[in-house]
């Protein structure tokens, strides 16, 4: 859950997992999976930060820190040279 500031200047916490979307117009708007919007005093890179550190936060509970510090990265995808032959060759299987 994040803390954000409603215009009326109350304190909402928002389950992040249920953001949709967030859109400045010109004040920010957080609009839910729910259908329920929520206007609030944060700006749209503020709320992106909470989400972020409370999802970082989750996994440092979790015991999963490690994620964070080495996320993994996908293999390289195969090169394609000029006259169309690729560097990918099928793997072969001994029987």
């Amino acid at each position: 859950m994040i803390r954000v500031t409603r215009l009326d200047k109350h304190e909402v916490a928002l389950n992040c997992d249920l953001i949709e979307s967030i859109e400045a117009r010109p004040d920010t708007t957080i609009r839910l999976v729910t259908g329920q919007s929520q206007v609030v005093r944060e700006g749209v890179n503020e709320v992106l930060e909470l989400i972020r550190a409370w999802r970082a936060s989750v996994l440092e509970r979790a015991g999963l820190a490690g994620l964070l510090a080495h996320p993994h990265t996908p293999p390289p995808a195969p090169r394609t040279e000029p006259d169309g032959s690729s560097d990918y060759a099928p793997m072969e299987i001994p029987a």
